[in-house]
């Protein structure tokens, strides 16, 4: 195992999700056991030292690992006491990130896992723990209600809040409780149960790499300002919710002055691939849907006045129609993998 021991101390890391424990004097979050961060190496001193920079601050670190400048790391706190000391993932990321990708297929979706168990004698949900039954039972029933009435925004994002994609971030700080209320969980519990079922774990499988391929996205993303979410409903094929916030600085220090960037990447069976930008800014709201075709881009302009009509709490600037959406999976390999480097990093 590569680990690095930095010789200075990791400065807070800001985090939109936490939740008062091991923060800063300045409500930053300090590093906690089982944290990823990710990494940059600044310079290569000779003598296994080396500058990396972690958050957008440089502190010098050891490690016997052959570094280069300019390398991108993947980095877990093994300890805290008496020094921080962190292991480099980038293998198990990598080899883990192939795998995902093969393996994604539907959205998340729990219809073909409760045909499955539907089949089996005795019931296999019976041998699960009673947490474990509720959340699956609960997610699956909550995932088919209608999400085309004013709730829907709420449905779906209970849907999120409960995938368990922080589940590692909860179980790291202690928060047992609240990981094992995710459907992540509730997979992990099934899978391991239920290994030698094929049927079963093949489906489980499907579902929890899915999950661990958005985790992985996210963690590339690395910002609290930019967000990548799955989209877990049964009609989307694949699909994820893109969101970037930008904060301008304004002398009256108001946050409404900020622009929020949102775009969905959306693969539909009677749609094809569907891209849908969205601006929200103090004028209001400018919307651009692109769709695989311009047949399809003209189809989806007839609903413009349905759409205009449903949009009552600001107002809508803009509203365009256009061909080119590619598909979504593509889009995310590129958020997962910069420009001008290879999906497997093999240098450490």
């Amino acid at each position: 195992m590569d680990t690095i021991n930095p010789l200075s101390s990791i400065p807070p890391i800001g985090s939109a999700t936490s939740q008062g424990r091991n923060r800063g004097s300045q409500g930053q979050q300090l590093p906690t056991s089982g944290q990823l961060l990710k990494a940059l190496v600044v310079e290569a001193k000779g003598e296994g030292r080396f500058i990396l920079d972690i958050g957008g601050n440089r502190l010098t670190a050891s490690s016997t690992a052959p570094l280069a400048q300019g390398q991108a790391l993947q980095l877990q706190v093994v300890k805290t006491e008496p020094q921080i000391e962190l292991k480099i993932v980038n293998d198990t990321l990598s080899r883990f990130l192939g795998r995902s990708l093969t393996l994604l297929g539907k959205s998340i979706d729990l219809s073909s896992l409760f045909q499955v168990v539907r089949q089996l004698s005795p019931p296999p949900l019976n041998s699960l723990s009673p947490t474990s039954r509720n959340v699956l039972e609960s997610f699956f029933t909550l995932q088919h209600n209608s999400i085309g009435d004013k709730d829907g925004g709420s449905i779906l994002k209970r849907l999120i809040e409960n995938l368990g994609l922080n589940l590692e971030h909860l179980l790291a700080k202690g928060d047992k409780n609240s990981a094992v209320h995710t459907l992540k969980a509730a997979l992990l519990e099934m899978a391991h149960s239920f290994s030698t079922t094929e049927s079963i774990a093949q489906s489980t499988s499907k579902i929890l790499t899915t999950l661990e391929l958005f985790q992985l996205a996210q963690l590339h993303a690395g910002t609290d300002t930019h967000v990548i979410l799955p989209i877990p409903l049964p009609f989307v094929e694949q699909g994820y919710l893109l969101v970037e916030r930008e904060e301008h600085d304004s002398e009256s220090g108001d946050k409404d002055s900020s622009d929020s960037r949102f775009s969905l990447h959306l693969t539909m069976s009677e749609l094809g691939n569907l891209r849908i930008d969205f601006l929200h800014n103090a004028e209001g709201v400018f919307i651009r849907f692109s769709a695989d075709s311009q047949e399809k881009a003209d189809f989806l302009a007839t609903f413009s006045d349905d759409l205009k009509a449903a949009i009552r709490h600001t107002s809508l600037k803009s509203l365009a129609f256009s061909s080119g959406a590619p598909d979504p999976m593509s889009d995310l390999i590129r958020q997962l993998v910069p420009e001008g480097r290879s999906m497997l990093d093999t240098k450490v």
